[in-house]
């Protein structure tokens, strides 16, 4: 991990006949079919080869990097700059992680942040609730239909 960006590195290169644009089209090989019969059985499953354009559907940014030569395949995801918040304000790690959730997904419930933060409710709602405070985020609309928007 970097200040300006997070780094996925994977030993061994893309197989045969697999390009990095080929996999952001959902084109895939099984390397193990043990492993992927395992997993498919055990694990939320959407389907081989749709993890590369689910992760561009929330970062279309993302570069992947396939080096042969190094046997590693790469991913890059650049971190988004908060303008306009500052380090002065105590925004913490994951407030800011919320805060780039809003803007990624305006509107979002509490439920749908704590999954993204990986936290429980109490938690979230207290970052949340700190968020309001500070008058980063507001809620919009009603209790049932509403959701959170950064300012």
């Amino acid at each position: 991990m970097f200040d300006n960006r997070v780094e996925i590195i994977s030993p061994g290169c893309l197989p045969d006949g697999l390009t990095v644009e080929s996999i952001k089209l959902g084109s895939a090989v099984v390397r193990n079919p043990f492993i992927a019969n395992f997993c498919a059985k055990t694990m939320p499953y959407r389907g081989l080869g749709s993890g590369i354009i689910r992760a561009l559907q929330e970062e279309p940014n993302i570069k992947f990097i396939n080096e042969p030569a190094g046997m590693q395949f790469i991913s890059i995801i650049d971190r988004i700059a908060d303008e306009g918040v500052n380090e002065d304000e105590g925004i913490n790690e994951l407030e800011s992680l919320i805060l780039t959730f809003l803007e990624k997904k305006p509107g979002a419930k509490g439920y749908e942040i704590a999954e993204y933060i990986q936290k429980g409710a109490a938690t979230t709602e207290r970052y949340l609730r700190s968020l309001k405070d500070k008058e980063l985020i507001e809620y919009k609309g009603s209790r049932k239909t509403g959701g959170y928007y950064k300012k």
